[in-house]
């Protein structure tokens, strides 16, 4: 029952939630900052801040990493797109 019922009628759900709680976790930028603390364990936001912070470093260099930070989260989004599609859409209808 659960894999012919349950389970197919929450998969647009559980796709949001996961497109969703891939991003948020990937673009955090606090908690690594507080937790990191030797350069090499710096997470690919936190480096980019500071990258941004620093004088030497171009502006090129700053935006080819910020690419390189969102193609991951592109990807997941490209590949559950119609999974995260259709749980919005059904949460938003009645009936």
């Amino acid at each position: 029952m659960l894999w012919q019922v349950f389970l197919p009628l929450c998969k647009p759900a559980l796709g949001v939630a996961g497109v969703l709680g891939f991003i948020m976790i990937w673009d955090q930028y606090l908690l690594p900052l507080i937790a990191a603390k030797d350069p090499t364990d710096y997470t690919v936001t936190v480096a980019l801040s500071i990258l941004r912070t620093d004088p030497e470093v171009g502006s090129g260099v700053v935006l080819a990493g910020a690419v390189i930070a969102l193609v991951p989260s592109l990807i997941v989004y490209l590949l559950l797109q119609r999974s995260l599609v259709t749980g919005i859409a059904a949460g938003a209808t009645k009936g």
